[in-house]
């Protein structure tokens, strides 16, 4: 029978580093990626929203946007707008790097974001691919809340409804061809009331 190793006992326990989600440095699997970025999307959309309706650009009766839209976004309002798409690619980039780090490649390919056409092959992978199981160069694997998995779930069911109901439409739009006009349709539509 082996004794307990005394220094053990008298010494403290390995500190664990805080895995922040906001930090670039850790990892990111794809429900953690899915579901940080769906609440950057929502919290990013509310505040821009928020912020036009102070602002006045928005307008609240109609929800229509103000006929002076472009007089609204100079000077201290486009600089507000500004700031937040900037907030916004910086939290984007953060969470892009983590996956990256996942799928154990250098944070560097995040900047691949940038170029066009290959932003779309980059979404792809960072979303099919699975990560690298076990430790890899940037460290274990992340365990996933169980808030990160409701809210990745709720993007993708989101997601998946958006395009049904896009592709819905379409279909209606490209099979109704005899109903040109918005006038035609507004008589087809109302000899039924």
């Amino acid at each position: 029978m082996t004794s307990p190793d005394p220094s053990s006992f008298f010494s403290r326990p390995p500190v664990l580093p805080q895995d922040s989600p906001l930090s670039p440095a850790g990892r990111f699997n794809r429900l953690s990626y899915i579901g940080w970025y769906g609440f950057l999307h929502v919290i990013i959309f509310l505040i821009a929203i928020i912020f036009s309706l102070a602002l006045g650009i928005l307008n609240v009766d109609n929800g229509m946007m103000n006929e002076n839209f472009s007089n609204a976004l100079s000077g201290l309002a486009g600089l507000g707008f500004f700031v937040l798409l900037g907030v916004y690619l910086y939290f984007h980039v953060v969470l892009v790097i983590r996956r990256l780090h996942d799928l154990n490649q250098s944070g560097w390919m995040s900047l691949l974001f940038f170029v066009p056409l290959i932003n779309v092959f980059l979404t792809f992978y960072l979303l099919l691919v699975p990560g690298s199981a076990g430790r890899n160069a940037y460290g274990y694997p992340r365990i996933t809340s169980t808030a990160e998995k409701i809210m990745a779930w709720l993007v993708i069911v989101l997601i998946v409804l958006s395009l049904l109901s896009m592709g819905s439409m379409m279909s209606y739009m490209m099979g109704s061809a005899e109903l040109d006009m918005p006038a035609q349709m507004m008589q087809q539509s109302s000899k039924y009331f």
